[in-house]
């Protein structure tokens, strides 16, 4: 979509909406002054309301135990963005929203939703509640919260995912009073940006009640990293529809269809005249001089990678008794990633020339999981027992049709993007570019894989409460039942995936020192069984070395939360918590025999640090003060390096990162609706395979002014001091660069 056209759209639907208040003004005018009470905030446990006028301060979450619960009760981290920050943030990525929200929260890749939490990388995103499947980054266009979840997640979340924790994306739900909001921001580098998100009743009666929400959204950059080779192209169509029976029943149903032709990848590569660490056989990280924004190793015609996602989830809840409540909840979801990868490989002996790579590749995969999870409440002389039950299940089938070439080298002095016409006249990236024959002489064999993975599991949990909700144990087990094969469409040959059974676990105890101060410990852990075929090294598709163990993950954590408020004006909350986290037999980048980089199997990954999380609210008799704070110190070693004269730091472990962010909200007086708000974040050096990636301070800083209850402007102003680094090296000339200084104004009008 270009520019025209997305301003059309977002023109077009603006004028719509602007009738909208006039046609009903005797309907919603009264409404938006005292909205009606959603019915779903008073039906189940399984609900959590949001938190509009609170600031930055949310307490209540579902992603810690399925059911919902304060912070202050859990004996686990878990750190929550809320809307208004994701709006003060002009968040279009979960990176935007975690850099200063969240402690021990690290970006991987900018294209993705990859992250590391606690230098352990987090498991497959979840959506309302339920593990999603993509290969690029979450769309935000319909989402209100972020939840994140740090620490083994299988036993809550049943995806058996990673040890780091789990993200969960949490979509806006249907309102029972018709409100609406229209977005519309411009970058300084040319990208537009527009939402709109419309919702209100369709039917209101004593037995049944029927609520929607329609979110139509797009973004459109020509070179959004300032890479002539990049773009940004996305269409988003959303939708939900909230269905009450009565006040003992619910069904909840999100949709969405995505379209996603953004091409951002690792288009830099590295200096390699940098001396390397003859101790930790490491390299400092910097760009190559002939590495510029500017510069790509491709042109932009020949490089995509369009992206058709559908996702669909519903959630039916019910009241059984007075003491007992069900949740049962279904996900679908389906996805086709074509692309055509021209990158760079390796830089050569001399510093400029740069090996490149052709990598075709179509996947898709189609998911359907279930969940249904029973929740009874006994309430005893001297405890409370709160016992959930629950069965998960789940099928996907996926499939990966690729081929490796090598590209003409090309020497980058020129600074001019090298002219492919040849390369392409040979080998056409058409419709059926996946499946083209390649020759060995230039490329490797084609990869052709199905693979179909099945999974089961039941678990149970228990909350008992003593002494007034004072103390509280928590104890959950959940079995897992794999299964599924593999199959080899180049060879033809099926493999089973490994038949057996295991089990996760869940303990904590939460003391409450005080009504808003807690201390908490807990212990938990994942189990991941070794994928069939896999092996320790790969290197441009032949698999080497010995084949991949099962790992295994474990937590142990002590901390403390508070939510404590001095007085109607001050409030204090927070966590901060000690942690040590290992996993064995981990799959992750490092030093290969040759001196390179590659995929590895580290005997165990092990982490141990502290952290913590920090917010204020001042309320004055101008204004609010909002205020968040967060540090992570810690450390990690690798098990191979025991005995040798140096340990070095896990691969992606930030040690040490620090970030704080404050906003002020005028309230009162003549400045009423003006907000302004500033944030630094200052992140540690990192290990990334063979090299040392620096991380330089960040500043971002941004006003608004609401210029009366329906029309508002902002103005964000990221990475001021105009850093451009290293976010991610997977190769000498595979390397992947940050953005430099963007400003972003938006216009957002609401009813």
């Amino acid at each position: 979509m270009n520019r025209k056209l997305l301003l059309g759209v977002c023109s077009t639907t603006l004028m719509l909406v602007l009738r909208l208040p006039a046609q009903t003004s005797a309907v919603t005018g009264p409404a938006i002054a005292n909205p009606a009470k959603e019915p779903v905030l008073e039906l189940s446990p399984f609900v959590v309301s949001g938190d509009d006028g609170q600031g930055y301060r949310s307490q209540r979450t579902l992603v810690g135990s399925r059911s919902v619960q304060d912070l202050i009760n859990l004996p686990v981290s878990v750190g929550l963005i809320n809307l208004e920050q994701l709006n003060d943030f002009a968040a279009i990525s979960v990176h935007d929203a975690l850099r200063y929200s969240v402690s021990g929260v690290t970006q991987n890749q900018s294209f993705n939703d990859d992250v590391n939490i606690r230098g352990f990388r987090a498991g497959s995103p979840l959506r309302n509640g339920v593990v999603t499947v993509t290969n690029k980054s979450t769309p935000l266009f319909d989402i209100e919260r972020v939840e994140v979840l740090k620490g083994p997640a299988a036993m809550l979340n049943g995806s058996n995912g990673g040890i780091g924790g789990s993200i969960n994306y949490v979509a806006r739900r249907p309102t029972a009073t018709p409100k609406g909001e229209v977005q519309f921001s411009v970058t300084d580098a040319g990208a537009s940006r527009g939402v709109v998100n419309v919702s209100g009743p369709v039917k209101k009666s004593n037995d049944f009640s029927l609520d929607y929400r329609v979110t139509l959204g797009a973004l459109n950059s020509d070179a959004p990293h300032g890479k002539s080779i990049e773009s940004e192209d996305q269409k988003f169509y959303g939708g939900a529809l909230a269905m009450y029976f009565g006040k003992q029943s619910s069904l909840l149903v999100n949709a969405y269809y995505f379209i996603n032709n953004d091409y951002l990848y690792l288009e830099d590569f590295l200096d390699i005249s940098v001396p390397v660490n003859l101790t930790t056989n490491l390299r400092d990280a910097k760009f190559n001089k002939y590495s510029t924004q500017s510069y790509s190793p491709g042109r932009q015609k020949d490089a995509f990678w369009p992206l058709k996602s559908t996702a669909i989830d519903a959630t039916f809840l019910s009241k059984l008794t007075d003491t007992a409540d069900l949740r049962a909840a279904y996900y679908y979801g389906n996805s086709d990633d074509r692309r055509e990868n021209n990158r760079g490989i390796t830089v050569a002996a001399d510093n400029y020339t740069l090996n490149r790579q052709d990598i075709r590749n179509n996947n898709g995969s189609t998911t359907h999981s279930l969940q249904v999870d029973l929740l009874h409440k006994l309430e005893l002389k001297l405890a409370t027992i709160d016992s959930t039950l629950g069965v998960d299940g789940a099928t996907t089938k996926s499939w990966e049709n690729q081929s490796i070439t090598f590209m003409p080298s090309i020497d980058t002095r020129t600074g001019v993007s090298p002219d492919d016409s040849a390369w392409f006249a040979q080998f056409p990236n058409d419709n059926a570019y996946f499946i083209t024959p390649r020759s060995s002489t230039i490329g490797t064999p084609a990869t052709r894989t199905k693979t179909k993975i099945t999974q089961a599991s039941y678990y149970f949990q228990e909350n008992v409460s003593f002494w007034k909700d004072r103390v509280i144990v928590v104890g959950g087990l959940r079995w897992f039942k794999p299964g599924g094969t593999n199959e080899n469409l180049v060879t033809n040959t099926l493999t089973n995936r490994p038949d057996q059974s295991f089990r996760t676990h869940k303990y904590g105890i939460v003391f409450k020192l005080l009504p808003t101060v807690s201390l908490y410990y807990t212990d938990a852990q994942n189990v991941f069984p070794a994928a069939p075929g896999r092996t320790d090294l790969v290197i441009q598709g032949d698999q080497l070395g010995e084949a991949f163990k099962d790992a295994e993950g474990k937590l142990k954590e002590a901390g403390v939360k508070f939510e404590h408020k001095y007085s109607d004006r001050l409030s204090f909350y927070g966590s901060a918590a000690y942690f040590k986290m290992e996993q064995t037999n981990i799959r992750t980048f490092g030093v290969l025999p040759s001196g390179g980089q590659g995929l590895i199997q580290s005997a165990k990954d092990s982490a141990k640090g502290w952290e913590t999380d920090i917010g204020a609210q001042l309320k004055t008799s101008g204004g609010r003060t909002d205020l968040i704070l967060t540090y992570f110190y810690g450390d990690s070693a690798i098990a191979d390096d025991a005995g040798k004269a140096y340990v070095r730091q896990t691969n992606a472990f930030v040690p040490q990162k620090f970030s704080i962010f404050g906003k002020y909200t005028a309230t009162t007086g003549s400045l009423k609706g003006l907000r302004f708000g500033a944030g630094v974040e200052v992140e540690h050096d990192k290990r990334y395979g063979a090299t040392m990636l620096e991380h330089p301070p960040l500043a971002d800083a941004f006003i608004g002014y609401a210029l009366n209850n329906r029309w508002d402007l902002q103005l964000n102003l990221n990475n001021l001091t105009n850093e451009r680094y290293i976010i991610q090296v997977a190769a000498t000339g595979l390397i992947q660069g940050s953005d430099t200084f963007r400003s972003k104004l938006t216009v957002k009008y609401k009813w």
